[in-house]
């Protein structure tokens, strides 16, 4: 493995990790939105926050294999992370 090959993977497992930590983040502030009298700025943030991890993915995918696995891979501990952290805060 050379060092461009592991730098490669390292930018795209953390603009991953920044992507979906801020989709799932986001994600906190949509439920609140909905559930109080600001559904259309929920609805316009649900919007938001999907063409942003859409538009993520497809340059990631444009520019090959790897990098859509290690975007999408970032994405899912973000995921990880953000949904158990929420989890132990209510519990």
């Amino acid at each position: 493995m050379t060092a461009s090959f592991v730098l490669r993977i390292l930018i795209s497992t953390l603009g991953g990790l920044a992507i979906g930590g801020a989709f799932f983040a986001l994600l906190r502030l949509n439920v609140r939105f909905y559930t109080s009298r600001h559904w259309p700025l929920g609805i316009a943030l649900h919007f938001g926050r999907w063409a942003l991890l859409t538009i993520t993915l497809v340059v990631a995918a444009r520019t090959g294999a790897l990098p859509l696995l290690c975007v999408a891979g970032g994405t899912l501990i973000a995921r990880l992370v953000l949904v158990s952290s929420t989890r132990e805060v209510r519990a």
